[in-house]
């Protein structure tokens, strides 16, 4: 079988109305595909917790994955476009990849968790997206 999947996405976050402004004023993410590889740099190796009474019956079992946003961010994100801010001094500031949005104001946590969020659903997939592949070869 072969597949082809493009290298580059992109997507149009919710943010503060941005979907619903014309389509030359939206905020636009680009961000790779990820790999297998990206993946076991982003998420941590399951850990299962759980307790055992004296008869070793278990109960409390727990599953932990560690998350790291950052890391996420820093190995998906290609660019940003179409996200600004005025900054005190009356300068027009461009927030355009991963080290701009970790230096921007707490007001751009939210379109940094919708990306986080986003990135996080395309790591956990784990089926091929018809959307984004076709029969032929790979790109």
């Amino acid at each position: 079988m072969l597949l082809t999947i493009s290298k580059e996405r992109t997507f149009i976050p919710e943010f503060n109305g941005n979907r619903n402004l014309p389509a030359s004023d939206q905020i636009v993410v680009k961000y790779r595909a990820p790999t297998i590889e990206t993946k076991s740099r982003c998420r941590s190796r399951p850990e299962v917790e759980s307790h055992a009474d004296r008869d070793g019956k278990i109960t409390g079992m727990h599953i932990r994955i560690d998350r790291n946003d950052k890391a996420t961010v820093s190995e998906l994100l290609l660019s940003i476009s179409g996200a600004a801010y005025v900054d005190g001094k009356g300068n027009t500031v461009q927030v355009v990849n991963a080290h701009d949005l970790f230096a921007a104001p707490i007001e751009f946590e939210p379109l940094m968790n919708e990306i986080v969020k986003k990135f996080d659903e395309e790591l956990d997939r784990s089926e091929i997206d018809e959307k984004n592949s076709a029969s032929g070869s790979a790109s």
